[in-house]
């Protein structure tokens, strides 16, 4: 069996301004079964609920049914990886100890074959981006998210719903960060890494950067997209046509 890692992010299950929620998390259901089939390593790049926060007793009871699905895919032997988005600051250590999930609450990396890999949520990492990442200190925080859990779950929980915000804009214009997302990248090829793939624009795209991929994973909203590496090569895919989504394309060129 080739050796195969899979990768999506934002999928912002529980949004409350999405009315297509259950559709959205069976359609993940089918993807990560297919790719426990096939034996894949499955790294999923954040965000995968609007909101998440981690009560000593208690978690968000919405989207119960992606839970059990990777936590049976866990106990089946299935390597599965979650990293930490904007949406998961508050992350705790239940999806690692109960659900069975290996959690990085910064960016990490593998190999895969002559390739590697180094995976990003991407929140933070433009270098204009200074006001969130001085919000992000604040956020994480533990003095204050002690405060936070303070509050009751039957209030917190809701209150950080409705107050989380996911773009909307799913158009096909250039994120106005993209040229940042792409230094930063450049940056972590200069380290070494031959493939950089991150999140978080919910803006599919594969390039080819100093000889060494750029992949940003898009999203589980309107874009369906994940990216497939098996043995060394690297696709950015769709769900569940399982076609190329982004042929890799030189920044500055026909895209």
């Amino acid at each position: 069996m080739p050796n195969k890692t899979v990768l999506f992010s934002d999928v912002h299950l529980g949004a409350p301004l999405l009315d297509d929620d259950e559709q959205r998390q069976e359609r993940l259901i089918s993807f990560l079964e297919h790719a426990a089939g096939q034996q894949a390593t499955i790294y999923i790049v954040g965000d995968l609920f609007e909101f998440w926060f981690e009560y000593k007793h208690a978690i968000p009871n919405h989207n119960f049914a992606i839970l059990a699905a990777l936590h049976k895919l866990a106990r089946e032997g299935v390597s599965i990886h979650y990293l930490a988005g904007n949406h998961d600051l508050w992350i705790g250590d239940f999806l690692e100890k109960q659900v069975g999930v290996t959690v990085h609450k910064n960016a990490t990396e593998f190999r895969s074959g002559e390739l590697n890999v180094f995976v990003t949520h991407g929140d933070g990492t433009a270098a204009s981006d200074s006001g969130y990442r001085f919000l992000k200190r604040i956020f994480t925080n533990p003095i204050n998210i002690a405060l936070y859990r303070l509050l009751h779950p039957d209030f917190g929980i809701p209150f950080a719903r409705r107050m989380s915000q996911v773009s909307r804009d799913q158009g096909d214009h250039k994120d106005p960060m993209a040229a940042e997302y792409r230094e930063y990248a450049r940056g972590q090829m200069q380290k070494g890494y031959s493939a950089v793939i991150m999140g978080h624009t919910h803006k599919p795209a594969h390039e080819l950067l100093d000889g060494g991929h750029f992949i940003n994973l898009g999203d589980w909203i309107s874009h369906f997209s994940y990216c497939e590496i098996i043995d060394g090569s690297i696709a950015l895919k769709k769900w569940p046509d399982q076609t190329i989504y982004r042929q890799p394309v030189v920044p500055g060129g026909d895209e």
